[in-house]
């Protein structure tokens, strides 16, 4: 006999109170059984090297020290510990003020756009001095309390006005501005423009008050800075014709620099903007943004029944289909006709994809944008001032802003860090986090695989881990009970004492999406001496789901880019919060993470910019750069939000469709996970449909011969447990203990392990469904033994059958894929 499941959504039979939200036993705690080990330092401020020197190629690298580079040698002996630099908890929107940057704000102008920029240095009667800062550069956070001190000086501010511009927010200007490295401070005199540069590392910031009287004190001069960092007067300033000449030869200068041998910059800017179909951008441009009717150039497809289904039966539906679903499906009508060439052309005839969480699918015109591309640009290695290796940093920058902008996060706010995938991004974390004994682990039970091993991390540093579920969360985080605080006991280690928790913005097992709200509620839960900082998982969610880190400020995300749009693979990303990057302890550096380095010492500087220093080697740029041919292909299709509506339409209506299926006893075909029968659905459930098939006395089929059947049928969906074991195993009711009998046993989902036996209590508490009550009680499997007479042996299943649906979803997919179901399985016992 075969055991039905435990928590778990029956189709068709209602659910009341809680049975969705997987409640369990309180988690254990789990500790590391070795002895504690010193807490990872974080990277110390830029002492030696006060500047940031770079050239714009390299997106404004600048050294810090890393943990074992504080000068150490076989001679001088190891440097000391360090406390590790704390971090802001945010817990309500003005907590963004507590950044070094945001101090002093009564001093400043902020500016965030160009316009705003050049209005501030033309207009008034006071020099314009401006900061040109970066929020990860270590020798800005240094000098700006110094230079706040220095501008404070009522004189000064009778002379001047002060504005602050970060260069990651606007860097086209500042480099046309001519920053090249930071911090620098540029004064300007309105009706004129730009007097002179002034570099203020915190050697040089003691001669900023001087600097900028000796400025004021001598009008209509030009100025120059001499080796020490003193302003001198050089004679008058030039006309302003003579100034407009000498800026127009400058730019030119810089031009001819930029094109290289036989213009090889101007051939690569004429070629980078390409369309749709691949062919350089023409000289008419398009009279509005392209959109989904652009996707493709080719005839209207009429929509016809796919192979295998009653015609007629297939038409009602989708009549019945539009007129409920008309205005969400489909990118406004388009899909059918964009499908068969974007998709289609690549599928056997009766073929549909319904894999969408393991991987995406990419259209013909993305792939013909990023070959054109390709074709016709000469990219080279970034790590260099080449011409192509500059126009190669340029677009990878380009690409950076892009992802920041598709999630809205502000490029003073976060920091795009390009990985391997989802998981290297969870890697990356795990290695750099500033573990200590008292740091805790705590994580939803339905993370994916990755998540769970982070967990060796902590231990390894003599921490312990939890697994926590989503009542416990509501609970404690958002309801505020304390007994769920985790209170390290005092160490010989600095505080504060960092925790991580992770969760997943929406599983990947069943698609439950848990609540962003989640991230400033957990971070809520610090205290002076122990913060906690908050990863989303969004692997799962951000393929279909809009996510906006202005509104939901994570101190990580993790993503991997083919489960997007399908096209690369193996280029995921990890977007960090600029504060944090302080925090991580990066031993293993290389390739471009180093500023400087020695081969007979122990002494290394990582480059100051987060990306740079968390980037080990080269970078996948032909990869990245491709990346925006998937972002515009959203776009095309109008964006996330419609990616959003069309999926969730066609997963309310598979589910309604295969929730209704019954055998001819009136027994349900399918035991359906997640919360799709919930009020809410849209707000909690993603674009997965994951169940079991049921017989029609209520035992579990084979998921595994699901999968081959489906497979010849054309289908392709995805079964076991989905690298997903807390939320797999919780629904289908197995114990841990159990899991763990099947060490050597069981390798993965491709192996031929598909039931464990075991013992179960004939209980309502066990099976939720009078329906498979009824089977185990017929059953005629013999007892353990005399003694356990409320025991029977029962074989539960390790996996299930998932189908995910994805931007190119349609809804011939999801018709034929439940007619094949209810025709293939209904009444059917073998």
């Amino acid at each position: 006999m075969r055991l039905a499941l435990r928590p778990r959504v029956l189709a068709g039979t209602p659910v009341h109170g809680s049975a969705a939200r997987h409640i369990a036993a309180p988690a254990r705690v789990v500790t590391a059984a070795s002895a504690a080990r010193p807490p990872p330092q974080a990277a110390a401020p830029c002492d030696s090297l006060e500047e940031c020197p770079s050239d714009w190629g390299s997106d404004l690298p600048g050294p810090t020290l890393a943990p074992s580079a504080a000068h150490s040698s076989p001679a001088r002996g190891p440097a000391p510990l360090a406390a590790a630099p704390e971090v802001a908890v945010r817990t309500k929107a003005g907590d963004r003020d507590r950044h070094w940057w945001n101090q002093e704000k009564d001093l400043w102008v902020d500016v965030h756009t160009e316009e705003d920029f050049h209005r501030e240095v033309s207009t008034g009667d006071r020099l314009v001095a401006v900061d040109f800062f970066a929020t990860w550069c270590h020798g800005c956070e240094k000098s700006y309390p110094e230079i706040c001190r220095s501008i404070r000086d009522s004189d000064l501010q009778k002379k001047y006005k002060f504005v602050k511009v970060c260069v990651d927010e606007l860097k086209l200007m500042a480099k046309a501005e001519g920053v090249t490295g930071l911090p620098r401070m540029i004064v300007y005199q309105p009706g004129y423009g730009q007097l002179v540069q002034l570099d203020v590392p915190f050697s040089k910031v003691r001669y900023l008050k001087t600097n900028l009287n000796v400025i004021a004190g001598n009008p209509g001069k030009a100025f120059a800075l001499d080796p020490n960092g003193f302003v001198t007067p050089t004679g008058p300033l030039p006309d302003k014709d003579e100034a407009a000449r000498r800026a127009a030869e400058k730019a030119a200068a810089v031009a001819a620099l930029n094109a290289g041998s036989g213009g090889l910059k101007s051939h690569l800017e004429k070629t980078t903007l390409v369309n749709g179909n691949g062919a350089a951008a023409a000289a008419k441009p398009a009279a509005k943004p392209p959109g989904p009717e652009m996707l493709v150039a080719g005839a209207k497809a009429t929509c016809k029944a796919p192979p295998g289904v009653d015609a007629a039966a297939y038409d009602e539906s989708r009549r019945h289909f539009l007129a409920m679903y008309g205005h969400e499906y489909g990118y406004g009508g388009t899909i059918d006709d964009l499908y068969p060439t974007e998709v289609g052309c690549r599928m056997a005839p009766g073929e549909h994809y319904m894999d969408y969480t393991g991987s995406s699918v990419y259209c013909q015109s993305q792939l013909d944008a990023v070959f054109a591309e390709l074709k016709q640009c000469m990219f080279g290695n970034p790590h260099s001032a080449n011409p192509s290796s500059t126009f190669t940093s340029e677009r990878l920058e380009e690409v950076r802003d892009r992802v920041l902008k598709f999630f809205n996060a502000s490029p003073a706010e976060y920091q795009v860090v390009f990985t391997k995938s989802a998981t290297d991004g969870l890697k990356l974390v795990g290695e750099t986090f500033p573990w200590s004994e008292g740091s805790m682990f705590r994580y939803l039970r339905e993370n994916h695989n990755s998540v769970l091993g982070v967990r060796e991390y902590a231990l390894k540093a003599g921490g312990s881990f939890q697994a926590v579920n989503e009542s416990f969360v509501e609970r404690w985080a958002v309801r505020g009970d304390a007994s769920g605080d985790h209170n390290p006991a005092n160490t010989r280690f600095p505080a504060p004492t960092y925790s991580l928790f992770v969760y997943p913005a929406e599983d990947n097992f069943a698609g439950v999406k848990y609540p962003l709200e989640w991230v400033r509620a957990i971070q809520s839960r610090s205290s002076d001496s122990h913060r906690w900082l908050v990863m989303v998982d969004a692997a799962a969610f951000v393929p279909t789901q809009p996510l906006d880190l202005n509104r939901t400020p994570v101190d990580f995300l993790d993503l991997s880019f083919y489960k997007m749009f399908g096209y690369p693979t193996g280029l995921g990303a990890l977007i960090i919060r600029t504060s944090v990057v302080p925090l991580l302890n990066k031993v293993f550096w290389g390739g471009g993470t180093v500023a400087l380095a020695t081969s007979e010492e122990n002494f290394h500087v990582l480059k100051c910019n987060p990306a740079d220093r968390l980037e080990d080697g080269t970078v996948a740029f032909l990869d990245i750069i491709a990346l925006k041919h998937g972002l515009n292909t959203i776009e095309k299709l109008g964006g996330i939000h419609k990616i959003q509506a069309h999926v969730a339409c066609l997963t309310e209506w598979l589910y309604k469709r295969m929730s209704q299926m019954r055998h001819s006893n009136g027994a349900p075909m399918l035991a359906i996970f997640g919360k799709h029968h919930q009020p809410n659905h849209r707000a909690v459930q993603g674009g997965i449909l994951n169940f079991e098939l049921l017989r029609p006395d209520g035992s579990i089929f084979s998921y595994k011969t699901f999968e081959k059947e489906a497979a010849g049928a054309g289908f392709h969906v995805r079964t076991g447990a989905e690298c997903n074991p807390g939320a797999c195993y919780n629904y289908l009711g197995v114990k841990e203990s159990e899991i763990e009998s099947l060490a050597g046993k069981k390798e993965g989902c491709e192996d031929d392990v598909e039931f464990i036996r075991v013992q179960r209590q004939v209980t309502t508490d066990t099976v939720s469904s009078s329906d498979l009550l009824r089977s185990i009680a017929n059953s005629n499997i013999s007892l353990a033994h005399p003694a356990a007479v409320a025991l029977k042996w029962m074989e539960v299943p390790l996996g299930s059958v998932r189908a995910s649906l994805g931007w190119w979803s349609t809804f011939d997919d999801v018709y034929a894929f439940a007619d094949w179901v209810e025709r293939s399985y209904k009444d059917r016992n073998e």
